[in-house]
């Protein structure tokens, strides 16, 4: 079975932005227009969910924005799991012009310095004009309502919508190469490039593909699962694994015999690991990527 659509040429764990940029579009161009405005941002999930490509997609947009409105403020990006980079934040900036932060794993910043260093960073002037502060969803556990007047606003990234998982899949995979795919890593952004690339390197071969996505899955399922901290969320997410269709959030309560799962269930649906969708009948939750569901159940401890 071998497709006649091009071949992805990026790695699945590259960032992926400007032109190749596919799913979020609508997303990236509201948060390009928050930042315009000068609002600062937190953008936050879970392992591999976009938050690098998001940012580099940003960077990308906003230097499209100048072209047509120079008095945009330029745009620079910092990888903060690297020390230099981290120092030379801290340090400030002798330019002339405020920039619009973007600031990956900042992560790294709060572990070495503390939320202290993040409210120099915002309060300093002139240090930007708007930041994005992009990290993992622990983050949200820093307190910060002190970091003073100008506070980032919380924008979670979950999984992909259907439509945007089909419109990520459907430049490279044929329909029914598309099903297989989707019925096996669900909409997990990262679960679907790996399913892509090993789908067009076994095109003859997808139940072959599909096991070695799964193998390739590994590292990033661990790191999932290792995510998961607290006891009612491996809990809820044991029980959602284990039905593996669309649940009613009460549905699931009472089954745990809770009276209320919805901090557990936001910390899921912000790792990537279920979905929650508002449907005609009601709010459904699920855990939809099989890959990762039968990893999950066959190394539960």
């Amino acid at each position: 079975m071998t497709s006649p659509l091009p071949s992805s040429d990026v790695s699945p764990d590259q960032p992926v932005f400007a032109a190749q940029f596919t799913g979020r579009v609508r997303l990236a161009q509201n948060l390009m227009r928050r930042c315009c405005a000068g609002q600062s941002l937190l953008l936050h999930g879970g392992p591999k969910l976009g938050k690098t490509s998001m940012l580099r997609h940003l960077e990308w947009l906003i230097e499209q924005e100048r072209h047509a409105f120079p008095a945009t403020p330029p745009a620079f990006y910092m990888d903060l799991a690297d020390e230099r980079a981290r120092q030379h934040l801290l340090q400030g900036s002798d330019k002339t012009r405020t920039p619009i932060l973007l600031l990956d794993h900042g992560d790294h910043l709060l572990d070495e310095h503390g939320v202290s260093a993040l409210r120099d960073v915002i309060q300093r002037e002139p240090c930007a004009y708007a930041i994005v502060w992009a990290g993992a969803s622990a983050v949200l556990k820093a307190p910060l309502d002190q970091i003073g007047p100008a506070p980032l606003r919380p924008v979670p990234l979950a999984v992909l919508f259907d439509g945007e998982a089909r419109d990520l899949l459907k430049q490279y995979l044929t329909p029914s190469e598309l099903t297989i795919a989707l019925g096996a890593g669900g909409t997990h952004p990262y679960v679907l490039k790996v399913i892509v690339h090993e789908l067009q390197a076994g095109a003859d071969d997808p139940t072959r593909a599909i096991q070695s996505s799964a193998e390739r899955l590994v590292p990033f399922f661990k790191a999932c699962r290792e995510a998961v901290r607290q006891p009612s969320e491996q809990t809820l997410l044991r029980y959602l694994v284990q039905e593996a269709i669309p649940v009613a959030p009460q549905e699931a309560a009472d089954a745990l015999a809770l009276t209320t799962i919805k901090s557990s269930a936001d910390v899921l649906c912000s790792l990537g690991l279920i979905s929650r969708w508002n449907l005609a009948d009601g709010a459904r939750l699920h855990a939809s990527c099989r890959l990762f569901n039968e990893w999950y159940l066959a190394n539960d401890q």
